[in-house]
């Protein structure tokens, strides 16, 4: 336990100032208070995500009988799906009551910029056309360009209005009337400027902004193959992606295809009984996110020694769904996302995973059967899965590598109880004064 703590002592020197200073920006006040408004979504919902996406014995048969899987798909749909337009609006809402405007127009606002932003021309045939959104770019693919143009949208509505761009009224017009009124002249030039944007990348080769993000993220992985090395570089790259706020699956959808290739790959040579040509991807494919991207579950772990208020109230609701592979609750809910606390393990945690897990496979060589890979749904939890690809073995070096996540996770998350306790303190002395 000394050499703990004064690893954390060591640790706090460094990111004790550095929270500070994230903690004082205004930006990513909003974005945490933000996506911390969108934990009862996600939470909500999870419990309908584990249900509908288990199929166990009759359990699958029932939910199609009976509609329940179509209506929990659509539940989906409209929560998870549309996470980038809730964070849109929390994040706006949030901004601009820190920024002294405790109306809703800055949100109406950002909602209206993202949503021209949105490709809404859908080809239905030859010389033909609908207007509709799709969900495409209003889910995990929009969540980058929702946070950036909340925040842009949202200051420009507030400088426009400090520096008086705005109708003036008198003041025996109704508050509520004047708020909406007055800001008619900003909203002219926020729209206008949306609109030319839209204009603009529509000369591009991109087409429109959400492409040009997309392909920012995947140019540099589409020459990845299926080595080990490549995929654990991979991983990390994803967690500092979320980190940043920006959902990985821009560049995993262009990586699945190579991950399900050699799964193929290795499921064709596994029925012919000829050795795997992709077996120790495979190993690493199963411990570089456990829980999640970022190796959550190690963190859920942590949060058992946590003290502080906020951190206990969030490990009654984050541990369990994450056990089921969902982690939005923690990204968004703590958050980790653009914490820097918890920067350094959520890149530390897939390397440890990853080249353990390569390296044990590579010494002993156990026996694997990819065909279950592709068999379990997406929330059957890792040890699970791991147990049937690989036996006890590979079962025991997902608990070895949870093990390792929770001690590489445990001193950053002391470091944020500590700050959190302080900030629980000095509100409740406050409060008492």
């Amino acid at each position: 336990m000394k050499l703990l703590e004064k690893f954390e002592e060591s640790m706090q020197k460094i990111f004790n100032p550095l929270a500070q200073k994230v903690g004082a920006n205004k930006v990513l006040q909003a974005v945490a208070q933000g996506c911390l408004a969108t934990v009862p979504i996600t939470i909500g919902i999870a419990l309908v995500s584990i249900l509908v996406n288990i199929n166990v014995g009759g359990w699958g048969t029932f939910l199609e009988s009976s509609g329940l899987y179509r209506a929990g798909q659509e539940a989906i749909g409209v929560t998870m799906s549309l996470l980038a337009v809730y964070l849109l609006v929390t994040i706006s809402y949030s901004y601009s009551k820190i920024r002294g405007y405790h109306n809703l127009i800055a949100t109406v606002l950002s909602m209206a910029v993202f949503l021209i932003q949105v490709p809404s021309t859908l080809s239905i045939g030859e010389d033909q056309s609908v207007m509709a959104l799709t969900s495409d770019y209003l889910g995990s693919n929009g969540i980058f360009v929702a946070i950036l143009i909340s925040v842009i949208t949202t200051a420009a509505y507030c400088a426009l209005m400090d520096k008086g761009i705005k109708l003036k009224l008198p003041e025996s017009v109704p508050p509520m009337v004047a708020d909406a009124i007055s800001a008619c002249i900003p909203s002219i030039i926020l729209i206008t400027a949306a609109v030319l944007i839209k204009l603009g990348f529509s000369h591009t080769p991109f087409e429109n902004l959400f492409s040009l993000i997309a392909t920012m993220i995947q140019t540099p992985f589409m020459r990845f193959g299926t080595s080990p090395l490549a995929f654990i570089i991979f991983t990390v790259f994803c967690n500092l992606l979320w980190f940043c706020g920006i959902h990985p699956s821009a560049i995993t959808s262009v990586y699945t295809p190579v991950i399900i290739g050699a799964i193929i790959a290795n499921t064709e040579a596994f029925a012919s009984g000829s050795p795997l040509p992709y077996a120790s991807i495979i190993v690493v494919y199963l411990v570089c996110s456990i829980g999640g991207n970022g190796c959550t579950l190690g963190f859920c772990g942590s949060l058992f020694f946590a003290r502080s208020e906020k951190l206990k109230a969030l490990r009654k609701v984050v541990v369990i769904p994450n056990i089921f592979n969902i982690n939005e609750p923690i990204i968004f809910g703590v958050p980790l996302m653009l914490n820097p606390y918890y920067f350094l393990p959520m890149l530390l945690t897939p390397l440890v995973n990853g080249f353990l897990g390569w390296g044990i496979f590579s010494i002993f060589h156990m026996s694997l059967n990819p065909t279950f890979v592709l068999g379990f749904p997406w929330v059957t939890p890792g040890i699970i899965v791991d147990f049937f690809v690989g036996g006890v073995l590979l079962a025991i070096i997902w608990i070895l590598c949870v093990f390792l996540d929770f001690v590489i996770y445990l001193p950053f998350t002391m470091m944020d109880n500590k700050a959190q306790l302080r900030q629980e303190q000095a509100f409740s002395n406050g409060e008492e004064g």
